[in-house]
């Protein structure tokens, strides 16, 4: 055969031979990213309840009309009157309940006057009917009148103290309720709840409004059972509200409840953080998420959590060599929502692939380009 005609049957061969090769060995488009070191923040994440710090709730002590109380909103001073409740009925009961007192009292003292007068009546009767200067009726007269007067004395000496005290309390009762139709602020704050309005009749007891220095906020979380372990007072936390998803409010730890109960079908206890200031933004009630960071390493090597592969014998990384897929038995450390320490296996600046990878295998080419950047 002409050496010309071996070339192109050569070269023809190669040509075909390339595509085979290549649906044998086909590329697969991966995503990577580079380990490196830095700070790693581990986090639990939970939800949890906007409260205040201080809160005052005012509660009708007195069953009455409002005629003034403060809207939600208000902002008020110290010692500003929240709320007034018409005390003309009030004190008009009270007035009615002291004049019984005093015609109580009254009322003994006359009998008391009554019998001396008697006694005194009596003596003199007596004095005639034995001088036979007095009828026997007459004296009979003034004995049962005596008598009488004595009788009555007796009786309002044990009725008058027992309706005295009964009315001291009744007047202690209104006194207080009488205190209690003006409420004022404990301190400087905001109405963030107003219940009731001027003109209405309330109930003894019933809510009407509650005030709070809005400055000062906490948020009531929950902790699974799982996480108890790592959650303590004074950890940091971070607040996210879907109000404002460009802010982040700090904030720390200030309690643990000691008691877990189900919601939810979750495991979980309470935990209260202090918000630090400003807590402009946030108001009480709302529901927020709330990220608790448990544990922070300041120069680790990591990768980002996708760059993880689980595989029987352990987790491992696709490491990327030229461009081909190695696989690299790895082993971690800590680990945040987006990053994982690598304590073994992986070393700084190597390039691994991202998940999910379904068709890359070990040894496999691959068509890289950068995925996301390692860290919180």
């Amino acid at each position: 055969m002409p050496k010309r005609i071996l070339v192109a049957v050569v070269l023809v061969a190669a040509a075909l031979a390339v595509p085979l090769w290549l649906a044998r060995d086909p590329v697969a488009a991966v995503r990577v990213a580079t380990a490196q070191r830095g700070p790693l923040v581990m986090k639990v994440a939970t939800n949890g309840t906007l409260e205040p710090v201080e809160d005052f709730e005012v509660r009708a002590r007195l069953d009455g009309r409002i005629v003034e109380i403060r809207e939600a909103g208000d902002q008020v001073a110290a010692g500003a009157v929240l709320l007034r409740i018409d005390e003309a009925p009030t004190a008009a009961a009270l007035q009615a309940a002291r004049s019984r007192q005093l015609e109580a009292e009254e009322s003994l003292r006359a009998a008391r006057d009554q019998l001396a007068r008697t006694e005194r009546t009596f003596a003199v009767d007596e004095r005639l009917r034995r001088e036979r200067a007095l009828a026997e009726d007459r004296f009979v007269e003034s004995r049962a009148a005596l008598d009488e007067a004595r009788a009555r004395v007796a009786f309002l000496e044990r009725e008058v103290p027992l309706r005295v005290e009964s009315l001291a309390l009744r007047i202690r009762d209104l006194e207080d309720s009488l205190a209690g139709t003006i409420v004022t602020a404990p301190f400087a704050g905001t109405v963030y709840v107003a219940a009731a309005e001027v003109g209405e009749v309330v109930r003894s007891g019933q809510a009407l409004l509650s005030l709070a220095d809005l400055g000062r906020l906490q948020v009531r979380t929950n902790v699974d059972q799982v996480d108890l372990g790592k959650v303590r007072p004074g950890n940091a936390i971070e607040v996210f509200s879907s109000a404002h998803a460009d802010r982040v409010w700090a904030g720390r730890i200030t309690s643990l409840v000691p008691r877990v109960e189900m919601r939810n079908n979750r495991a979980v206890a309470e935990a209260v953080a202090a918000i630090e200031a400003p807590a402009d933004g946030l108001l009480p009630g709302m529901n927020v998420d709330v990220e608790v960071v448990v544990e922070t390493a300041e120069n680790v090597l990591q990768v980002p959590s996708e760059a993880i592969f689980a595989a029987g014998e352990g987790p491992f990384v696709y490491r990327v060599e030229g461009d081909r897929a190695t696989a690299q038995p790895v082993t971690l450390g800590l680990s945040s929502f987006t990053a994982v320490e690598v304590a073994r296996g992986v070393e700084p600046g190597d390039v691994v692939i991202l998940g999910p990878a379904t068709d890359v295998r070990d040894g496999r080419r691959i068509a890289a380009r950068a995925g996301d950047d390692v860290g919180d």
